[in-house]
């Protein structure tokens, strides 16, 4: 960025990409707060700030982030490898086939194009910026504080919405009918999300709502804001039900993740290389736990948000923010 001094931005680069310090043990424990914390809506970034910072560790080197991140990207290709080869499958044939353009697949793929955008934009943008964040955890406090009024904004919002549109008219709540279950079953998290009670009010997914969702996908470039959490928490607002908004924030994050994964492996590859049979292990073996903790823990948030709302995710959020206040005063004063 043009507004950060010379002198600062090479101290930026020679902090995050210095020769790897982690050893297997807390590249291990790292990883699996990655793969937990990638998809559960509580900033995945923020932790990998946090815990270093309460266990006195070295701040780690942005490339392990990256690689980390990459393998939950695989956990999320294992879970939705069929959305995910349908998605593709329509996106190409609708390039050259107008009357595929009508498929829910491709609208659900030009939806995570179009909302991959701003996250692009800026990470591209706001690179050296950022990075700089990582070595500071109150800021990571204050963003997790922002994560937690997110998720209870939108969900009390997306709630009112849901509600308002399963009123018949005379006020009270329907249920959907046999033919809804049906049409929600069949097509899944894609096109037209029917939350219709009296068979005139839906909530259509729409380029708008990718957008929004791309909007709160770029601001998770923040550490301490949750790429889920906002994504989910963005769809959520305009009553997109919450079980279709977890399965879009995941298929969202494929891009993103791999095309950060790729530039950052570009940037980054003369050191891990020349780093040592120790810094590829510890890589690899964060990269393993991270893929098998976040495997299990979409299993479980698509789970829980079949029945439950995500508000506890918030409260998480506030504490863990509360603890990081608490523990830089202890530090501070003694």
């Amino acid at each position: 960025m043009l507004y950060l001094k010379t002198d600062y931005k090479l101290f930026v680069k020679q902090k995050f990409y210095s020769l790897y310090k982690l050893n297997i043990l807390q590249s291990i424990v790292l990883g699996i707060i990655q793969g937990i914390t990638e998809f559960f809506p509580i900033s995945s970034s923020g932790h990998l700030v946090v815990f270093p910072y309460f266990l006195s560790w070295d701040y780690i080197p942005l490339y392990f982030t990256v690689t980390v991140h990459f393998a939950t990207l695989a956990a999320v290709v294992t879970v939705f490898y069929r959305e995910i080869y349908r998605i593709i499958k329509a996106v190409v044939l609708g390039i050259f086939v107008r009357e595929k353009r009508n498929s829910n697949y491709f609208k659900i793929g030009i939806f995570i194009i179009i909302a991959s955008i701003p996250a692009a934009a800026a990470g591209f943008f706001l690179d050296d910026y950022v990075e700089s964040l990582f070595s500071r955890p109150l800021i990571v406090a204050v963003f997790l504080l922002v994560t937690a009024l997110i998720l209870w904004i939108c969900e009390m919002r997306g709630t009112r919405v849901e509600t308002g549109l399963n009123k018949n008219p005379d006020g009270k709540c329907s249920s959907d009918t046999a033919a809804d279950k049906k049409q929600d079953k069949t097509s899944g998290l894609i096109g037209d999300i029917d939350l219709t009670g009296n068979g005139q009010k839906k909530v259509r997914f729409n380029l708008f709502i990718a957008a929004m969702a791309g909007i709160g996908q770029a601001l998770a470039i923040l550490p301490g804001i949750s790429r889920s959490g906002a994504t989910i928490s963005f769809t959520r607002f305009f009553g997109i039900k919450r079980s279709e908004a977890v399965k879009f924030s995941f298929l969202l994050s494929i891009p993103v993740i791999l095309g950060s994964f790729i530039y950052e492996l570009f940037r980054s590859y003369s050191i891990i290389s020349g780093s040592g049979q120790t810094a590829v292990l510890s890589l690899a073996a964060g990269f393993i736990f991270a893929y098998i903790s976040g495997f299990f823990a979409i299993r479980f948030l698509v789970y829980i948000a079949k029945r439950k709302n995500l508000n506890v995710f918030a409260v998480y959020c506030i504490c863990l923010a509360a603890a990081i206040f608490i523990f830089y005063l202890i530090n501070k004063f003694t």
